[in-house]
């Protein structure tokens, strides 16, 4: 190569550049609209209602293009009385299945709002699952009493079920039809008692 080919050769590379760094913010959005998928489901069934699903990527949800099946797995309820979760069997009614943990403060912050939801939501086909990734039975009853909540929380001691649905960190939430199917996921914390989100979970348990 010629000495003088010596600027048109640096140009170049510097367009290289700027399009790699513009592929991989492209590969890094469709990584993040993708956030809230789990690894070893497999997607079927019908898309949501075109309004429902809509709305809720208003408010901030990923809306899966179809309803993705829950893997089985099974966690134990905090309370040693209460029944063991099932999520291969979550169907009748619509759940919020949300993934968290007491040092997260995200997750403290949106848990009043989760309660508030579990009182507005009450006589509803809908249910709360709570589950604590990672932790002691005794850390998360004594967050869990201290606080007052109400709402049924279950137990993922080893970490290995929040690995896989809450890999891009926590809290992730997902809201599962009464197929038992997840339609939407959100990672972060938000305000679950929302008039718009009850009335469209109200939507959702009436169908």
């Amino acid at each position: 190569m010629k000495v003088t080919d010596g600027p048109r050769l640096f140009q170049y590379i510097r367009s290289m550049k700027t399009i790699l760094r513009t592929t991989l913010s492209f590969v890094a959005l469709i990584t993040l609209l993708s956030a809230c998928a789990p690894r070893a489901a497999n997607a079927q069934g019908a898309q949501p209602a075109d309004d429902v699903s809509a709305r809720l990527a208003k408010l901030g949800f990923h809306v899966f293009p179809k309803p993705v099946d829950l893997q089985p797995a099974t966690v134990a309820a905090l309370e040693p009385s209460a029944k063991s979760l099932d999520l291969s069997a979550l169907s009748g009614r619509v759940t919020l299945l949300n993934f968290w943990a007491t040092w997260c403060p995200p997750c403290k912050r949106e848990m009043p709002s989760i309660e508030r939801l579990n009182a507005l939501m009450r006589g509803e086909n809908f249910a709360i699952a709570a589950i604590s990734t990672g932790e002691s039975p005794e850390t998360v009853r004594s967050f869990i009493t201290s606080k007052g909540y109400t709402f049924p929380v279950y137990l993922d001691g080893d970490g290995n079920l929040g690995g896989s649905y809450a890999s891009q960190g926590i809290p992730t939430t997902y809201i599962v039809d009464k197929t038992g199917r997840i339609i939407a996921g959100i990672v972060g914390s938000r305000e679950y008692d929302d008039p718009e989100l009850v009335a469209i979970l109200k939507e959702l348990a009436a169908r």
